[in-house]
């Protein structure tokens, strides 16, 4: 009975302890690494290395270099590819795509995603334009701030008497 007692502690610790700390060294290297991202693989890479520093610098910093991808939006299949594939890393997007240091750039992805969509990638580019139009795509519970730099609903007709 103690050994499954052990084995449940064990089992319900081990979520805190795979967690890992970022330390001054980490936050710095990551911000180093996130200056020379120029793709989505690099980003992705990024994430993967560095994601358990999200805040602060560098919070900021990986919001910045999204936007700088997703306006440039070239290779587009690499992103979505990545997103389909990990769930969390798609859920890491949408949160700095509403981040509000990326308001000013939210009208460029939404029209980038709903003009530009590349073959085969409907979907994530619903999905996309979704999140940056405040509909909150499938990131669930989140939306785009009451600010957001640009009102999309349909534009309705003036009454003349």
């Amino acid at each position: 009975m103690l050994r499954v007692i052990a084995c449940c502690a064990v089992v319900a610790c081990a979520p805190a302890h795979a967690q890992k700390v970022c330390s001054k060294a980490d936050s710095a290297a990551a911000e180093k690494a996130i200056e020379r991202v120029v793709s989505w693989q690099s980003l992705y890479k990024t994430y993967t290395d560095y994601r358990h520093c999200d805040t602060g610098p560098v919070d900021e910093g990986f919001t910045d270099a999204i936007l700088r991808l997703m306006v440039e939006w070239k290779n587009v299949d690499a992103v979505a590819a990545a997103a389909t594939k990990d769930g969390d890393y798609k859920e890491w997007l949408h949160k700095h795509l509403l981040s509000p240091a990326a308001k000013d750039d939210r009208e460029s992805v939404f029209s980038r995603a709903k003009k530009d969509c590349p073959a085969k990638l409907d979907a994530f580019c619903a999905d996309l334009a979704d999140v940056v139009k405040g509909k909150g795509g499938s990131a669930p519970g989140k939306s785009a701030p009451a600010d957001a730099p640009f009102d999309l609903s349909p534009m309705k007709p003036l009454k003349t008497s």
